[in-house]
């Protein structure tokens, strides 16, 4: 039986439809982000009813890198408006440069751009993004200490933490700095809190609850036998407060790129998604079954984790994720090794 329906005009129904999941959370798609690829380490926040996306990485004709393809950055700049059911994404200008796998954060103001890279150096900018009628701007803040990629950042406050993270696109070890910026002290630039008592990091999952800043899983590098970077997978959980770190019970898996900042629901953090590293070696990367689809947990006032649904979308990793109303906008990101996604979802957690 023949349809009538284009694939455009079901994507376009769906969007508006919910979409539950089990237990303790269910999801709401958006409509997809205009590029037939989608974008790995974009970045986006939200402006008032404005959801702001832009750069990131893919690979633009279809072909992966074990294949020879090339992983290529981009600094479109996408905004969707969030206060009209049948609105569509608008290309509204560029980031200023091509830029990927920083930290994205949604502030009062707008929306800040910490750091990132490109395929041949990581970034040391720092910006704030505005929309002023559809136009954006872009602010210049105070530059990290050092270029910086693959960090996690969350806020307290009026302050931006930042922990982990490469100083090059090569580099084989990573960071364990703790860096901050008061946004209502920006004369005095970063200041460098206690550094992580773990393992150094790269893609690891930050939250912040009240006065305390989270920093759990990742994943920490060294080189190999041919000098380039080899990951070990972290299940590691840890908490910032009173100037001093604490550790926390483990996460019920490792986690490397998953849904940073974490979203909060009253006292408990959730962890949505991330590479467990099961997959890892495969012989045939095409075969990979994608990312770890189960939700998790963590409840500050027991200090234990527990089961908190199953995605029931393909789970992306290294993605952007922005706050919006009761949920978690999360923009498209990475479903299988070099395979990007342009799906955008709201994900609602039960309170």
């Amino acid at each position: 039986m023949s349809s009538s329906l284009t694939p455009s005009l079901i994507a376009a129904a769906l969007s508006v439809l919910p979409s539950a999941g089990v237990a303790g959370i269910s999801t709401t798609l958006l409509p997809q982000v205009p590029d037939e690829r989608g974008f790995a380490g974009a970045f986006t926040g939200v402006q008032d009813h404005i959801l702001l996306a832009g750069g990131g990485a893919n690979f633009p004709d279809g072909r992966m890198p074990w294949d020879g393809g090339t992983k290529v950055w981009h600094d479109k700049l996408f905004s969707l408006d969030l206060s009209k059911p049948d609105a569509t994404w608008q290309e509204i200008g560029k980031l200023p440069a091509a830029n990927g796998y920083g930290v994205s954060l949604t502030v009062p103001e707008g929306v800040l751009l910490i750091g990132g890279g490109d395929a041949a150096r990581n970034f040391r900018e720092v910006h704030l993004l505005t929309l002023e009628d559809t136009t954006p701007r872009f602010r210049a803040l105070p530059l990290l200490p050092e270029p910086l990629a693959q960090m996690c950042g969350a806020m307290i406050g009026r302050k931006v933490h930042l922990c982990g993270g490469i100083v090059k696109p090569d580099s084989t070890t990573a960071s364990s700095k703790h860096w901050v910026l008061d946004l209502d002290a920006m004369e005095n630039g970063w200041k460098e809190e206690a550094g992580l008592p773990a393992p150094s990091r790269i893609l690891a999952t930050a939250a912040a609850v009240d006065e305390s800043f989270f920093v759990m899983g990742g994943c920490s590098l060294a080189p190999d036998d041919q000098g380039k970077p080899k990951r070990t997978y972290l299940q590691d959980a840890w908490m910032f407060k009173d100037g001093r770190w604490t550790q926390l019970a483990d996460m019920p898996r490792p986690a490397v790129g998953a849904a940073t900042p974490a979203p909060v629901v009253n006292h408990s953090l959730l962890l949505v998604s991330g590479d467990d590293g099961t997959q890892v070696g495969i012989a045939k990367p095409e075969e990979h079954k994608g990312f770890a689809r189960d939700v998790h947990r963590y409840d500050l006032v027991s200090g234990t984790w527990s089961k908190d649904g199953m995605l029931t979308l393909p789970p992306p990793v290294t993605l952007a994720v922005a706050p919006w109303k009761d949920g978690t906008i999360f923009f498209n990101g990475e479903v299988r090794p070099g395979v990007r996604t342009n799906q955008v979802f709201i994900l609602h957690p039960d309170r």
